[in-house]
């Protein structure tokens, strides 16, 4: 018994030191990892000739989706048309937004071809709020400037929220659009819609 309970003891150790060191993530060094696993998986796919949108949506699921906020992005599209909203309608809606999210990023990966990514500067994690700066360079092209935007859940780990190119925000550009389509045909339409793309 008393071996038992010290290899409980050993494995609750063990368990939590896991825990920490992922809760001690900071948003660059979590990105550098996701990006690199990420890119691991599109050569493969790539190597195999069987770079389909199918294909990258199942890499999206598995490297990108767990790292994103897609419940604080999803509150966010809503917008005003959040108040009143059923929980049931809210459950739909998320899960149309986390399936539009992996569709748009599939559809972005179908474009990579081993271009160079540069982490610029480390997030500011002062706040549950950070940013990191990225640059995507390609031998014959422009650069690209990307600023991932990052909050940190009750849980202290840091999830991805939106993505600024260019200056452009696109969870801002995504919200105007839904807030007005809401508007115009209701929640229970934009969710199919985004559910369907």
């Amino acid at each position: 018994m008393t071996k038992l309970i010290k290899l409980l003891m050993i494995m609750s150790t063990v368990f939590s030191s896991a825990l920490f060191a992922q809760a001690t993530t900071s948003p660059q060094q979590l990105l550098e990892s996701v990006t690199k696993e990420l890119f691991i998986d599109i050569a493969a796919v790539n190597g195999q000739g069987t770079a389909s949108k199918q294909a990258m949506a199942t890499i999206v699921e598995q490297r990108l989706i767990p790292h994103m906020d897609v419940k604080f992005v999803s509150f966010k599209l809503l917008g005003k048309h959040i108040k009143g909203l059923k929980r049931e309608q809210a459950i739909h809606f998320i899960d149309a937004v986390q399936h539009y999210l992996t569709v748009t990023y599939a559809g972005a990966l179908m474009k990579y071809t081993g271009q160079q990514v540069v982490f610029e500067s480390a997030a500011d994690t002062r706040s549950e709020f950070a940013t990191v700066k990225t640059q995507i360079i390609a031998s014959n092209a422009p650069t690209i400037d990307l600023h991932f935007k990052l909050r940190q859940s009750k849980d202290q780990q840091w999830k991805v929220y939106d993505i600024v190119a260019e200056g452009i925000s696109l969870l801002s550009a995504k919200q105007k659009e839904v807030i007005q389509r809401i508007s115009q045909v209701g929640i229970e339409q934009v969710t199919q819609e985004l559910a369907s793309k």
